[in-house]
């Protein structure tokens, strides 16, 4: 039990870094052009987050990285939109962008479970 707690920490730390790093470069970017990112940028910064989350999800519980990837990328899309939702009271779902980034979730935990156990 106490290793699952530490490899949740390492696993949400290491995601909030990338999150915070991603976030302030955006910010930076949005700030001095004034205008937004195309939705390939979005999706560029997007799908490397959810490979990353595949990825960490998949290396800490090391079997069926398929299925592990899969259940991450589900949960985690439908929780930022849940919290969009709660926060702005519109829901806007695009299938493309999901597709893209549930299968590159999907790719990230086939990914961790081949790599040597890091989280």
């Amino acid at each position: 039990m106490k290793q699952k707690v530490k490899s949740g920490i390492k696993i949400y730390v290491f995601l909030i870094l990338y999150l915070t790093v991603s976030t302030t470069i955006y910010t930076i970017y949005i700030n001095k052009t004034n205008h937004d990112f195309s939705i390939f940028g979005k999706l560029l910064i997007g799908g490397f987050a959810y490979m990353l989350l595949g990825f960490t999800y998949g290396n800490a519980v090391h079997k069926k990285g398929l299925l592990i990837g899969l259940a991450a990328g589900l949960a985690h899309f439908f929780l930022i939109e849940l919290i969009y939702f709660l926060c702005t009271g519109i829901f806007h779902f695009e299938v493309l962008p999901f597709f893209i980034n549930v299968l590159l979730a999907v790719v990230g935990g086939m990914l961790g479970v081949n790599v040597k156990k890091l989280f």
